[in-house]
């Protein structure tokens, strides 16, 4: 008996009135399931998408929490306070060792007064720069200085910021070559000869040195308690030189953050202005179509 092809049994069915939906083709096992499969399906992607949704959102979190802080501005803080915190340690005990070698009170009498000045000085302009830093980084500045006038004062505070930084630093590097002074002489102890001309001793006349002191030289056995203290003297002035480098450094990068964000912020005032042209263009356009 010959098989009948698919057409003819379609034709068959057609004559007959038995046409029948593919869905009522399929017995009913199949039916249960073909629904079965996609609610499993259905569930196993949910899953996956909920533990994808949940690692994407810590990792987005925790990605928003790094891009808040301004680490140029940061950085450059935490290089000022160590250079503060060194400056200040190696100036008093350098001053209060110096008096004692020299046997003068009076000696650097303004070393102190000046260091506090110095020093709160430095951490209230150094802790501005972090603030205005941080206001005029991205994305802090989309949301502080979104129009077009906070945006011009943002770049003027950044200029005017900018020259000031410039005018510290130099005076720093100054301060820097200061005290590079006092770290030489000392140094002359480890390598200059100090045996007087007409005596088997060693001697040191501070006169030479261009040190105004009421007891002007040391021989003998002072000259070994000399020698001995300076020495140890000069572990403080080089602390305190080093940190005076350590606070220029962190005002050139002070520098360079606020250039970075004054170019940041000159860009998006042009996107700005281009995109309010691009507006007026379109609404122009859509007027002229609409006419």
């Amino acid at each position: 008996m010959e098989q009948e092809g698919p057409w003819e049994s379609m034709r068959a069915e057609q004559e007959n009135g038995e046409l029948l939906s593919e869905e009522d083709r399929t017995p009913e096992a199949t039916k249960e399931l073909q629904e079965d499969e996609p609610q499993s399906n259905v569930k196993e992607v949910w899953i996956s998408m909920s533990d994808g949704s949940r690692n994407e959102s810590c990792s987005e979190r925790f990605l928003h929490c790094l891009s808040q802080v301004p680490c140029g501005s940061l950085i450059a803080w935490i290089i000022l306070l160590v250079g503060l915190g060194g400056l200040t340690g190696g100036l008093l005990i350098g001053a209060q060792k110096s008096r004692d070698m020299l046997e003068n009170t009076e000696f650097l009498w303004f070393i102190e007064y000046t260091l506090i000045g110095v020093v709160v000085s430095m951490f209230v302009i150094g802790t501005l720069l972090l603030l205005v830093g941080h206001m005029s980084s991205e994305p802090t500045s989309r949301h502080v200085f979104q129009t077009t006038n906070k945006n011009m004062c943002a770049q003027g505070l950044n200029i005017f910021l900018m020259a000031f930084c410039y005018i510290l630093g130099f005076s720093w590097i100054v301060a820097s070559v200061v005290l590079a002074v006092p770290v030489y002489l000392l140094s002359l102890l480890y390598f200059a000869d100090f045996t007087a001309a007409n005596k088997t001793t060693k001697c040191v006349n501070l006169v030479h040195y261009g040190l105004d002191n009421p007891r002007q030289e040391f021989c003998g056995a002072d000259f070994q308690n000399f020698e001995r203290e300076g020495k140890q003297l000069i572990i403080s002035y080089i602390a305190a030189l080093i940190s005076a480098i350590l606070i220029a450094i962190s005002l050139v990068h002070f520098m360079i953050v606020i250039s970075a964000n004054l170019a940041y912020l000159r860009n998006s005032r042009i996107a700005t202005l281009n995109a309010y042209d691009d507006d007026g263009a379109n609404s122009k356009l859509v007027a002229d179509t609409t006419m």
